[in-house]
């Protein structure tokens, strides 16, 4: 056997037994791979698939993480979604029930007799407000519901935000006055073009208003809208007794509740809500509190050019 034939030997066994090193290598990664997607398939979400740059199986490995780590992001959010469910539903029963007994109270004092003459009329006047109220707070949970599962449509057009707000503000006139309450509006004749859904911005500002009138005690109301370089802003103060400072951060939150408690037919979520129609709207809302001197909802929306 010449030299040439020996090497020839020598390389084909060096390649075989560098193959054999290889499979068993593979086999085993397999295998601990195996056992990481089981322990993933048992619901352990946190587990990975580890390979080193250049390994054969990194690609699978590394593409197989992501799909866990999206997976795990949607529980994640699936559980939170759930908890708020539950808080909301925990809400329903407990804000609900009292304004229903005693609407049920009133309309039965009025159909057995009970009540009479002028003191029915002021019974039926109050059942029609705990009847709105009721209403109120039923549509923000349906309103709320929708965003959150993404049932929400949205048609968006090109309208003068500045004709929309006053539409809006003057539906608001009559209650105004009948609550005694100063109020400003500052809106320019000009135009002021933005990309919206009509339905979803009268929802968004009418839930401030109706934060305002409802729950700020205060005595006046300004609206204002106004150009600022490419977005418009819309304001919303009064001067009523304000939020705690350490409460303005968490004010967007579902449910969330200041140390004065939140008012019997007041859902909660009306702050929510208008947080996440600006977000649909690609706009932002702030918010800045001195108590019993202003406090002021910004709203910032792209102007079109």
């Amino acid at each position: 056997m010449n030299i040439a034939a020996i090497l020839i030997i020598i390389t084909l066994l060096l390649i075989i037994a560098y193959l054999s090193i290889k499979f068993h290598s593979v086999r085993k990664k397999e295998k601990q791979m195996l056992n990481i997607l089981e322990d993933i398939q048992k619901g352990n979400l946190k587990r990975r698939l580890l390979a080193p740059p250049g390994d054969m199986t990194a690609e699978v490995c590394y593409k197989i993480n992501e799909i866990v780590r999206y997976y795990e992001l949607q529980l994640a959010e699936i559980k939170t979604t759930e908890l708020a469910n539950r808080q909301i539903l925990t809400s329903l029963s407990h804000d609900i029930r009292t304004p229903l007994t005693t609407l049920i109270g009133y309309l039965d004092a009025m159909t057995d007799g009970t009540v009479i003459g002028i003191e029915k009329e002021q019974y039926i006047k109050t059942a029609g407000a705990k009847a709105y109220a009721l209403k109120n707070y039923t549509d923000d949970l349906f309103e709320w519901f929708k965003i959150n599962s993404n049932e929400k449509t949205y048609h968006f057009e090109q309208a003068d935000i500045n004709e929309l707000t006053r539409n809006i503000i003057s539906d608001w006139i009559v209650q105004f006055e009948t609550l005694g309450l100063d109020y400003t509006v500052n809106i320019k004749e000009d135009e002021l073009i933005v990309e919206l859904d009509a339905s979803a911005y009268t929802r968004i500002l009418n839930n401030l208003i109706h934060n305002a009138v409802k729950h700020s005690n205060g005595t006046q109301i300004n609206i204002t809208t106004r150009a600022v370089g490419e977005h418009i802003q819309i304001t919303v103060t009064d001067n009523g007794k304000g939020i705690p400072q350490k409460d303005l951060p968490h004010i967007f939150e579902r449910l969330y509740r200041t140390d004065v408690a939140r008012p019997i037919g007041s859902s909660g979520l009306g702050l929510s809500i208008v947080k996440q129609l600006i977000k649909a709207h690609d706009g932002t809302i702030t918010v800045t509190s001195e108590p019993h001197l202003a406090t002021t909802f910004s709203i910032t929306m792209k102007k079109v050019s």
